[in-house]
């Protein structure tokens, strides 16, 4: 049987904890490193309906996209939200870690993963941040899209199973794109320096847009969750070669705009 710490280390070789966002809350978030596991499931967030299947079918450790305990909690209760979750969790003895931005910057992890399933030539990054460590890693990815504007949101579409939204979108061949999976708003001005005709996110408010189109790139809002799905997968295929039998449980998250009347 492989321990808690164990799994922590092998995924630190992959995607080191230290270089995730200096905001970011990523690593162990509940459990002890030497406690054993054998039931192991990765997730793509902890809702409510998450933590449900998680404890009726008994893991003992759980790997999660977005970290379950991101802002400080000021009590550990049976409560709602976060602070319930952790509550039972502790309570069963469900280990937690929390994979996030040092996935997303990583080789093969989000941003990798997003840009890969769109087919984008000749990738490279863009968007620095600072790390917890002081440093910077860049968690976007830009390249050209094989044939011409048109094509790209039925691409998003089938690849992401979403309806984008989009500004500014003009006809070019072989656009540059880049891409940055979950809430990217807040790095437009990081597209417009990589020289992008589109850029592809999630969480675009109507004043990002503006400005985007204001200085003549377009904008594509696939979602916070669909942009960051394939790099979840992505983990648990990492996840699969560190244990045996790890489940894949990232397609059952909630999530809050994904309700049967945008289906």
């Amino acid at each position: 049987m492989t321990t808690v710490g164990e799994v922590l280390e092998a995924i630190d070789l992959c995607a080191p904890f230290r270089t995730a966002a200096g905001w970011d809350a990523v690593g162990l978030q509940i459990g002890d490193v030497e406690s054993r596991v054998s039931a192991v499931a990765v997730v793509h967030e902890i809702t409510g309906v998450v933590a449900e299947r998680l404890l009726s079918e008994r893991y003992d450790l759980v790997i999660t996209y977005h970290p379950l305990i991101f802002r400080p909690l000021r009590s550990v209760t049976a409560a709602s939200g976060p602070e319930g979750r952790s509550y039972e969790f502790a309570r069963a003895g469900v280990a937690v870690i929390a994979v996030h931005t040092n996935w997303d910057a990583a080789v093969g992890g989000t941003a990798d993963a997003l840009a890969s399933v769109l087919h984008l030539e000749e990738s490279e990054g863009f968007a620095a941040v600072e790390t917890l460590a002081g440093d910077e890693m860049v968690v976007g990815r830009c390249g050209r899209f094989p044939g011409g504007t048109r094509g790209l949101l039925p691409a998003v579409q089938q690849v992401l199973g979403t309806r984008p939204r989009s500004a500014g979108l003009r006809d070019i061949t072989g656009p540059r794109v880049g891409v940055l999976p979950g809430s990217g708003g807040g790095h437009v001005d990081d597209a417009l320096l990589a020289d992008v005709d589109i850029y592809l996110t999630g969480d675009v408010s109507h004043h990002e847009a503006r400005r985007a189109i204001d200085h003549g790139m377009a904008v594509v809002d696939a979602g916070h969750a669909p942009t960051e799905r394939p790099g979840v997968r992505a983990l648990h295929s990492l996840v699969e070669q560190i244990v045996d039998n790890a489940v894949d449980l990232v397609d059952i998250d909630d999530d809050p705009w994904e309700g049967q009347w945008n289906r």
